[in-house]
């Protein structure tokens, strides 16, 4: 009868266990899905479940860790903020080896793979990839990792095409890709609002066309509550103001492939301005913003992008008496330094210079007088035009019974026309004249033509003949013509006008 053999395991002491933890090959896996959809994301999942079961029931391996990127692509490592902390923890002494799924995983880009690979094989290591069968501890060719890191590009630069071509061909077919937008939710091919956003949306919209700084709004966004954009630890700020401002999506309409990549590679967003084809559709979906509105907002923004001179708020209103040129605002360094409308620009006579203050306050006085009572005749008349204009005048002025700036909203929605008299006879004139010809003739005015059909006319403002147009004028290109090197291209357009006489 054979001796049996008893089998006695070693008892380990807490040195040994020590001893033997110290040798175990710390292993981290990485993993990375490239968008979020739910299929991905259940692969997402399924891949950190999978390498952390792995991991810690393998024989001689320690758990360290599972580096996971989800949403994000392959093809620029410096986008992957979990890649960038497993290679830094590799390089504090942290892991010994890496097991990934597959090379593509790893990364997309030829030159990005091939450069990690030989870091961390320098750092000493260990580089599993799954599907390859690849295991750098047992046989490593930098020729093959190459070959297979530029498959892995070339994989991605396929499938980005062919997303692309897909995208553009439902595009063809009637079939437009919706975005996500604050304010909205996507159902289906349409966009559904959303009541709490579409609240901040109006605040936005009617705080701005209002004169509201985008600062100041911002600050209104955060003290009233309404959610962030793309989610709670985002803050609301200017740009995000501005973009808004300008999307075409709160009118109701939508302009597709309004920007694009210009390779799969780059991760920049490029507007589109003719590159690719794009469509704006009218009406899409129902709107937050009234069309009126929304053009009225956008034309203010432009206005505020450009410096000197400015033509915020009133752009199309205000042009010269005698040549018909778009008045300029500007501050002229002549006699009180004030800021003033000028004729001036190509093809202007630059023979009109207006101070602002005074004809500011005439304007604002036209509204803040304005006689009621002739506009509620106005709301009985046949014209239905004429009738909603001036119901629209009653009803901006219940709300605001005077005015104590000039707001562009205000001057669109109410006024067709400012008009301004020449200016052509002196105070001197007027005072030899009768009263009732010098009522006549008096051509110190400003006109305001409401959208209604009643037209205001009052004095200018402009008092004495040291503010009269003609000498302000004068004096402006005198002044240009001292100090050249200040204004080149205003000295330029005054000595085109003398070399013309």
């Amino acid at each position: 009868m054979a001796e049996k053999r008893m089998r006695i395991n070693k008892i380990l002491t807490p040195e040994d266990k020590a001893q033997e933890e110290e040798h175990l090959l710390r292993v981290a896996a990485y993993c990375r899905v490239s968008t979020k959809s739910d299929e991905q994301y259940t692969s997402y999942e399924t891949q950190v479940a999978v390498y952390s079961q792995k991991i810690q029931n393998e024989p001689g391996w320690a758990f360290a860790g599972i580096y996971a990127d989800r949403g994000l692509s392959g093809t620029q490592a410096e986008r992957r903020p979990q890649f960038l902390r497993m290679i830094e923890d590799c390089e504090n002494g942290k892991i010994d080896a890496i097991i990934c799924k597959s090379v593509s995983r790893f990364s997309r880009n030829t030159l990005d793979a091939v450069n990690y690979i030989r870091h961390l094989q320098g750092l000493g290591i260990r580089l599993i990839f799954e599907k390859e069968g690849i295991d750098t501890d047992k046989q490593f060719s930098e020729v093959l990792m190459t070959v297979l890191a530029a498959f892995a590009q070339e994989e991605s630069h396929s499938h980005s095409e062919n997303v692309r071509w897909g995208k553009r061909k439902r595009l063809q077919q009637g079939h437009v890709l919706l975005i996500e937008c604050y304010g909205y939710r996507k159902v289906g091919d349409d966009y559904e609002i959303v009541p709490e956003q579409a609240e901040a949306v109006r605040l936005i919209f009617n705080e701005y066309e209002h004169g509201t700084s985008v600062p100041t709004i911002c600050r209104m966004l955060k003290e009233k509550g309404y959610p962030m954009p793309d989610g709670q630890n985002k803050i609301w700020d200017e740009s995000r103001i501005h973009y808004m401002i300008s999307n075409e999506k709160y009118a109701g309409d939508l302009l597709t492939q309004k920007y694009y990549k210009k390779s799969f590679m780059d991760y920049r967003i490029y507007r589109n301005k003719g590159q690719l084809t794009s469509k704006l559709i009218k009406n899409h979906h129902e709107a937050i913003i009234q069309r009126d509105q929304f053009n009225r907002c956008n034309v203010i923004l432009e206005l505020r992008k450009k410096s000197t001179p400015s033509q915020y708020p009133f752009a199309k209103f205000l042009r010269c008496p005698y040549c018909g040129h778009v008045l300029k605002h500007r501050r002229l360094e002549i006699q009180n330094v004030d800021t003033h409308f000028c004729c001036e620009g190509e093809g202007a006579c630059r023979e009109f210079a207006i101070m602002a203050i005074p004809l500011k306050k005439a304007i604002l006085a036209a509204y803040n007088e304005l006689d009621l009572s002739s506009v509620w005749k106005i709301t009985g008349q046949k014209s239905k035009r004429k009738a909603e204009e001036a119901e629209k005048l009653l009803k901006v002025k219940a709300e605001y019974p005077a005015f104590q700036t000039i707001e562009y909203w205000w001057l669109d929605d109410l006024i067709t026309d400012i008009t301004l008299g020449q200016h052509s006879y002196t105070a001197s004139d007027l005072a030899l004249m009768e009263e009732a010809t010098a009522k006549a003739v008096d051509d110190r005015t400003v006109t305001i033509t409401w959208k209604c059909g009643l037209e205001t006319t009052l004095p200018s403002g402009v008092l004495r003949d040291s503010q009269h147009p003609r000498h302000k004028a004068i004096l402006w290109d005198g002044y240009l013509l001292r100090y050249p090197d200040r204004y080149p291209a205003l000295t330029e357009e005054v000595r085109r006008k003398q070399d013309a006489k």
